[in-house]
């Protein structure tokens, strides 16, 4: 098993740090295709972070092709993609990990705007919830699930009334957005992959609206959060297809 020269890493941003490390360690040929890694108790060690953090950097070094696991024997190091230079390498995985992170500000955020809409929401409010969920059923390309999840996301804003969450919809919504809607694009010729996935936006979409109309708040921040819960897991999924094709 190679023995590896790793440093402790700062708490901030830890995931993508243990990647750059790696990817360093590839460019200086102190990685090389075939070398076996520690284990993650051993990495978890060595770096000074926890093992769920070291799981999700092998995780993203997965999705890159750069790493793959053998049942029973361990995790390897293999020959990046040939369509996939290691000098991009790092500003996927920070693309990657921004998203990444920005969803867990979603969830927070968002979690809270169901939790608001569920206990002030008027009829007013609850129409344009419903016209915005009905024209999420049959959406059939990104670009209309694009508008047609902003509008939705939007209309549970302005039944929260709470001017600044309204403001955060408006103006970072579609920012945050960008990493996994270019994913999905690159994922877009396998069109029964991405209708399913519109499919279950609008099931969750539809879970969410019947929470805030039952106003049942604790439901419905539950039915949110799994709902970002699912985009990330899909976004997951997107990326590594997308870096190995």
């Amino acid at each position: 098993m190679v023995s590896l020269d790793l440093k402790p890493v700062a708490t901030v941003n830890t995931s993508t740090r243990i990647i750059e490390q790696f990817i360093e360690m590839l460019r200086t040929n102190k990685l090389k295709p075939g070398n076996c890694l520690p284990s993650e108790a051993s990495l978890a060690k060595s770096l000074g972070t926890s093992r769920a953090t070291i799981r999700e950097a092998l995780s993203g070094l997965k999705a890159l092709g750069v790493l793959e696991s053998i049942p029973g024997k361990g995790n390897f190091i293999k020959k990046p993609n040939v369509h996939y230079e290691l000098d991009n390498i790092i500003d996927a995985v920070r693309s990657r990990m921004t998203y990444l992170e920005a969803l867990e500000a979603r969830r927070a955020i968002e979690g809270e705007i169901c939790y608001l809409a569920a206990k002030r929401r008027t009829e007013a409010s609850l129409r344009e919830i419903k016209n915005s969920l009905d024209k999420c059923r049959n959406v059939k390309t990104v670009d209309e699930f694009i508008n047609v999840d902003y509008e939705f996301h939007l209309a549970l804003a302005k039944a929260s009334d709470n001017r600044l969450f309204i403001q955060f919809i408006k103006e970072a919504l579609l920012k945050l957005e960008h990493p996994y809607y270019n994913i999905i694009r690159l994922a877009e010729d396998d069109s029964s992959s991405v209708e399913r996935l519109f499919g279950k936006s609008y099931n969750d979409h539809e879970a969410i609206y019947e929470a805030i109309s039952k106003a049942d708040a604790s439901l419905a921040r539950k039915c949110m959060i799994n709902h970002l819960q699912a985009a990330k897991q899909k976004f997951t999924e997107y990326n590594e297809k997308a870096l190995l094709t």
